[in-house]
């Protein structure tokens, strides 16, 4: 006689889907919780906890639903279905992968024919598409005794480490990497059978099941309908495995009004200045007759380095141009990457006033080669001045538009798999210095050296002690440079101008390098200009480099195109203490920001909808914002907004481009 044997059940791919989504919600709030960045308020830590949770129960519940439904009515044959996911994952990563490889692409197709990078971008898109169909095979392969739950414990590996490999603006490929490994884990998991002695435990449950079901959906469309307040919004975007909020952000309609009034001081930069006349040159001229001003910008240099006096014994030429020149200790950039700000410097307009499309040169990507507006350079060149620049990079020519109108460009190539090392770039200014006379004389220099990886000083210490040895080779290169003008005639008429494009991040608000936001510690760079005719001083008035532009037509006497969003730091070189009135701006991939006189910093992602509101008086690292406030926030909102409404870009077919 046949003993009855105990009931079997199994997992069904439906349920094997939704817990491998639940794992994920699991780990992703573990990485947030043991977060060193966690938003200061305990009501913004559990609402990012509780729309987190939601966005991957809805991930779940919509994905266990699509193959529910598709095994009950689909029939198909196994090739069918394999068929239908392959083209559903390659529409997708159509959807969301481009801007995520565009860059990478780029960079392995500059120097090939033109269809080469569009031919990878698809390439590197089906690829990584074609990672989810996999992970399926791979899943299935594995669904055997003791191997599928090695296949699963790896998902759940992948899961975890899925916001620590691809930290950044990479939204679209960590949902892939997140969906690949959801589908190892579900395929492995399908078809398990549950252990006997859990068989009662579940049937007692499966009342529950329809419950569950229907407080998970309504937690699911809750998170994915209703707009987080701006602090539980930005801290969604913070680098952790979320994956929805990238692509919701756009989806929320944005209620905050914009009509508080411009400050009366401020009104003449919020209308179109096109038709305005020129700014005349100020008086009396501090710098003799022809002068020579030489503009050195220093990649990647943090303002607190030289404000700090910590690392003078590092930048010994940097401290003595501080001490011995007038030193804006509150200066910020443009931007957040060197092509911004750089451009930003030199047309005396924002990234959105610019005209950037695909460049037709050897150096893909998008340029302002076809922006119409002048460089300063170019109205120097018009008033007989000669212009001389010689470049670390092949787009830091007249060619690309970031930089236009010198009489002289030099694209020094470099040696090995860096860009060009200050030593030879200063070799070959001192070779070109020899035959400067007595005519008005303007030189350039952007200086690569101090770029990660920080290998240049050597390969030993942490990153900041690398970062801090690499200005160092910098920061000789330039006193070599400056020692020689010291010695020669040039040394009464010269001025020197020290900047850089951005500063750089290690570790503040949770990232590395520069080019992903727009906090000071990317912001605030020196500014330093030094000569024999000006006075040492140090200057607290909030500038911009964008300034740098009028100052330096003013220092040759040339007036300055009323087009140009910046204003003369000259009456600060004479001992004056004018208010400067222009709205000081950044911009860096959609990401735009606001500095008042006050300290009131006011940041807005157009491309994910976050908005940050800082008060820089009282909390100079950007640690609480205050934007869930509407009184404070709109003041500020509403300046950056019409600002950017008065003067971006309105061109028949253009809109302001993403730009890496």
């Amino acid at each position: 006689m046949n003993e009855p044997q105990s009931p079997r059940l199994t997992v069904s791919g439906p349920d094997a889907i939704l817990l491998a989504w639940i794992t994920a919600a699991v780990t992703n709030a573990i990485t947030i919780a043991r977060s060193f960045a966690l938003p200061p308020r305990l009501v913004t830590r559990v609402l990012h906890h509780a729309f987190d949770t939601g966005q991957f129960l809805a991930l779940g519940l919509a994905s266990a639903g699509l193959v529910g439904l598709y095994v009950r009515f689909g029939r198909a044959r196994p090739r069918t279905s394999a068929a239908v996911l392959v083209v559903l994952c390659l529409a997708l990563g159509a959807l969301v992968l481009p801007s995520d490889l565009a860059t990478a692409t780029e960079r392995h197709a500059s120097g090939h024919a033109a269809w080469v990078q569009p031919a990878l971008l698809v390439l590197s898109v089906s690829l990584l598409a074609l990672t989810v169909p996999l992970a399926v095979l791979l899943g299935r392969l594995a669904a055997r005794p003791y191997l599928r739950w090695l296949a699963v414990a790896a998902a759940a590996a992948l899961l975890s480490a899925n916001p620590v490999l691809l930290q950044g603006d990479y939204a679209g490929a960590r949902l892939f990497v997140a969906f690949a490994a959801v589908a190892l884990f579900a395929a492995a998991l399908a078809g398990a059978a549950l252990p006997a002695r859990l068989v009662p435990f579940i049937a007692r449950l499966h009342p529950l099941r329809a419950p569950f079901l229907a407080v998970a959906s309504l937690a699911a469309a809750t998170s994915i309908v209703v707009a987080p307040r701006p602090t539980v919004a930005l801290a969604l975007q913070s680098p952790s495995g979320s994956l929805l909020p990238p692509f919701l952000g756009p989806l929320h309609e944005d209620a905050i009004a914009d009509d508080a009034p411009v400050p009366p001081e401020m009104a003449p930069w919020f209308v179109d200045r096109k038709a305005a006349p020129p700014v005349p040159p100020s008086a009396p001229a501090v710098l003799p007759p022809n002068p020579a001003v030489f503009l050195f910008s220093i990649d990647c240099l943090r303002n607190d380095l030289l404000a700090s006096g910590k690392y003078d014994d590092k930048l010994p030429t940097l401290a003595s141009l501080r001490n011995q020149g007038v030193y804006f200790r509150n200066a910020r950039s443009p931007g957040a990457q060197t092509v911004y700000s750089l451009s930003a410097l030199f047309a005396g307009t924002y990234f959105s006033q610019q005209y950037w499309t695909p460049s037709t040169g050897d150096v893909l990507g998008l340029w302002p080669e076809n922006d119409p507006a002048p460089r300063f350079p170019e109205l120097l060149r018009a008033q007989g001045v000669t212009t001389v620049t010689f470049a670390g990079a092949p787009w830091l020519v007249n060619r690309y538009g970031i930089v236009r109108g010198f009489s002289e460009e030099t694209f020094v190539r470099p040696v090995g798999n860096h860009f060009t090392l200050a030593k030879h770039l200063v070799d070959v200014a001192l070779r070109r210095l020899t035959a400067t006379r007595g005519e008005p004389f303007f030189l350039y220099i952007h200086f690569l050296d101090a770029h990660a990886p920080y290998d240049l000083a050597g390969p030993t210490g942490t990153e900041l002690e690398r970062y801090l040895g690499e200005l160092a080779i910098v920061d000789a290169e330039i006193g070599r440079l400056l020692r020689v003008i010291e010695a020669s005639p040039l040394s009464a008429r010269a001025a020197f101008v020290i900047t850089s494009d951005h500063g750089e991040a290690f570790g503040e608000h949770g990232q590395y390098r520069h080019a992903n936001s727009l906090y000071d510690e990317l912001l605030r760079v020196p500014l330093l200009v030094q000569g024999k005719t000006l006075a040492p001083r140090v200057v607290d008035e909030p500038v911009t480099i964008v300034d740098l532009g009028p100052t330096i037509l003013d220092l040759f006497g040339a007036a300055t195109p009323s087009t140009f969003m910046g204003q003369s730091l000259v009456p600060f070189l004479r001992g004056e203490s004018p208010t400067l009135t222009r709205p000081i701006l950044a911009e860096t991939r959609m990401k735009r920001a606001l500095v008042l006189r006050d300290g009131t910093k006011v940041m807005v992602d157009d491309r994910s909808r976050t908005l940050e509101l800082y008060d820089l008086s009282s909390d100079p690292g950007e640690t609480q914002s205050l934007a869930d406030d509407p009184t404070r926030l709109v003041p500020p909102l509403s300046i950056l907004r019409r600002f950017l409404a008065t003067h971006t870009l309105r061109r028949e077919g253009y809109v302001t481009p993403y730009r890496r």
